[in-house]
């Protein structure tokens, strides 16, 4: 009798669970879904809420269909339509890092929650879309295993960081290797979100908070944009979250070896996703929920974390729209751009922090010191955050880029991400500034698939140049002048160039043979006295090059008609 109760009082709590919520979801025991199982489970809330679709949205490289989940209190599910009608669009995107999948189980818990009950949600639902990626890096989500992360307190089992091509998709929204990187490129100029949440868990130090945040770069924002987001929205956030039980810091990048050193900001580059949705004026952020902490706590923080941002922009939907229109309007008018910033260590403001005293032991593996976080001895203080950057490159707009047609991967991904042109009608000729590459450093191992460039300098000069029917003529009027520059400067961290698309024009395709250039260098010698002060100066100041007869003969060459116009010519032009 007594079993026959407690089976009775098991079905019966289990019932009143279910009534709750449908969804299988299991990580207050440490278990992660399975790709199938999320998907499926998106599919059920699709059968049985009509205000939500799940809508397959591209290809990956493993395969499988990216799919879009999308909820819409209207029931219309078409992105201009929806942007039409005045309403937000806020972005989530799950596991791109597939082994933190803590957003995946947040994702569904909290879209259950809001077509469970609407009414709850009524702010939120009439004044705001949400589309979430149920899983972006299938292909490593796929390769799940016990030992993916070797720092990480759980699930039970997780994916894999790599994709199915092994790369990292959050170092590939400039170069979109990946075929996943060129779905999430179209999915969201399609539906051009106002807010994108990237959800991850972080390495690093050890302390007590379960979720840290990288919100976009203010610099990189608009002035509107950033001023919004530094002095109304992110004071909101951290004060929900506080609210909620579930105090958030930003992230800790250390200066030292621990926290108590002081913290920097994080310098989101275009080739995340959160700073390639900055580009286009959006507001991202990324949360970062801590690796040691158990991932049933890390879900919940991320979980907060959604309901914050929900929470915000249904109460501050004017403002985020007119501050993005506004940033538009900045970015179209505005003249030279920013393509790279440093931290400015003479500025940071104090934050109160709590941490464990960081020591020293020595190491039962090698015997040697080792860095460990004293729990019994915890603290909390203000320290240093350093999160002010200045200007280390900027560049001034042309009014028209030009980009020869032989160039199709660059102008397709143009187009992928929106950008507009016109093609020549007919051959011409145009004078056009030019640049030329005179130094770059290159990796001696790939970083994601390429071997980039860096410290690249360039010289400028005037040519005239044909040009060709076809050819792409690109305005720099846009709202994404932003990425424009980015992508078309060559000496810019993340530009075209130094992710290897031009790497052509690095080498000459022309050569001499010396003994029969001897005689026709000697006569542009006798008929140039200045060229042959030129060599002569280059001989007093340079030992090596005095010693080699090869190299003598190269400088005459490259300052002689025979020198190749086309060798470390930038093939992307600037036309005023």
């Amino acid at each position: 009798m007594r079993t026959f109760l407690l089976a009775l009082a098991l079905v019966c709590t289990a019932g009143i669970q279910n009534a709750f919520s449908q969804l299988p979801l299991r990580y207050e025991q440490n278990i992660a879904p399975t790709y199938q199982e999320a998907i499926n489970m998106y599919r059920s809330l699709a059968g049985k809420y009509p205000m939500s679709r799940l809508i397959v949205s591209g290809s990956t490289d493993v395969g499988k269909p990216l799919h879009l989940f999308v909820i819409s209190k209207s029931g219309e599910f078409d992105p201009a339509k929806i942007r039409k009608s005045g309403k937000l669009v806020i972005f989530i995107n799950n596991a791109i890092h597939a082994g933190e999948c803590d957003g995946v189980d947040a994702s569904l818990k909290i879209s259950e929650e809001i077509l469970r009950n609407p009414g709850k949600y009524a702010t939120l639902l009439d004044h705001c879309v949400i589309a979430i990626i149920p899983v972006y890096n299938i292909g490593g989500y796929l390769n799940r295993s016990p030992y993916n992360r070797a720092n990480q307190n759980g699930p039970a089992e997780e994916g894999f960081r790599g994709n199915a091509r092994n790369l990292d998709l959050n170092r590939d929204m400039i170069k979109t290797d990946s075929e996943n990187a060129r779905s999430l490129s179209l999915i969201f100029h399609r539906w051009n979100p106002d807010i994108l949440v990237d959800t991850h868990v972080s390495d690093g130090a050890d302390y007590p908070y379960v979720m840290t945040l990288i919100p976009s770069l203010h610099s990189r924002l608009q002035p509107s944009m950033a001023t919004f987001l530094d002095s109304i929205m992110l004071p909101a956030l951290y004060a929900d979250m506080r609210s909620a039980g579930t105090e958030m810091i930003p992230y800790v990048e250390s200066r030292g070896d621990n926290p108590a050193t002081g913290i920097e900001g994080f310098d989101d580059l275009p080739h995340y996703v959160s700073g390639y949705a900055t580009l286009f004026n959006t507001y991202a952020f990324v949360t970062e929920a801590h690796m040691l902490k158990p991932y049933k706590d890390r879900v919940v923080a991320t979980y907060n974390f959604l309901q914050a941002i929900f929470r915000f922009a249904a109460g501050h939907h004017h403002q985020i729209r007119d501050t993005r229109k506004q940033a538009v309007q900045e970015v179209i008018k505005r003249d030279s751009f920013v393509l790279a910033w440093e931290p400015d260590t003479s500025r940071y403001d104090e934050i109160m922090f709590r941490g464990y005293t960081a020591r020293y032991k020595p190491s039962k593996v090698s015997g040697l010191p080792r860095l460990y976080y004293d729990h019994s001895s915890p603290w909390e203080k203000k320290i240093r955050y350093y999160n002010y950057f200045k200007p280390s490159m900027v560049v001034k707009k042309p009014e028209y880029y030009i980009i020869p047609q032989a160039w199709k991967e660059v102008t397709e991904r143009l187009a992928a991400n929106g950008i507009q042109f016109t093609r020549l009608e007919k051959d011409t000729s145009l004078t056009v500034d030019v640049y030329y590459i005179q130094s770059y450093r290159t990796g001696s191992a790939p970083y994601n698939g390429r071997y980039m460039h860096t410290r690249v300098t360039t010289r400028s000069e005037r040519q005239t140049i044909p040009f060709y029917k076809g050819d792409y003529l690109v305005k720099t009027n846009q709202s994404g002048n932003n990425y424009i520059l980015q992508v078309l400067e060559p000496s810019g961290p993340d530009s075209f160039f130094a992710w290897g698309f031009f790497d052509s024009v690095l080498s000459r395709k022309e050569y001499f043979s010396s003994y029969v250039f001897e005689d026709t260098a000697e006569k542009l010698l006798q008929q140039s006295p200045e060229l042959q002060k030129q060599l002569d100066e280059r001989r007093a100041q340079d030992s090596l090059f005095r010693n080699n007869a090869y190299m003598q003969l190269n400088f005459i060459y490259e300052h002689s008609p025979w020198a190749e116009k086309t060798y470390n010519r930038y093939p992307v032009f600037r036309l005023n």
